[in-house]
């Protein structure tokens, strides 16, 4: 996902007068890329994806990864096992 992200991010033109704009865009498309991989997320996460978001200083997407990763092996663990068909990164199908 991360290699698609990039690829499109070559394909924008957008001129940045200083450094501020380039921080603010970074900012604005590090927590769309959050928001967005935390979107497609199966509902049984919602409250990992509400603590997410409610922090201060909001993780990278690598962090986020593994939150939702730890999160469905400690789940998977607590119900005995683990099941490939209901994982959490698992994108949903939307049209």
């Amino acid at each position: 996902m991360l290699g698609l992200w990039l690829e499109l991010d070559q394909y924008q033109v957008i001129k940045m007068v200083c450094q501020a704009n380039t921080t603010t865009l970074n900012q604005i498309l590090k927590r769309d890329r959050i928001v967005e991989f935390l979107a497609d997320l199966n509902l049984e996460f919602d409250q990992v994806w509400i603590q997410i978001l409610g922090k201060d200083k909001l993780p990278s997407l690598n962090e986020v990864f593994a939150i939702i990763r730890s999160e469905e092996n400690s789940r998977g663990a607590m119900l005995g096992g683990s099941n490939m068909e209901g994982s959490a990164l698992l994108s949903n199908n939307k049209p």
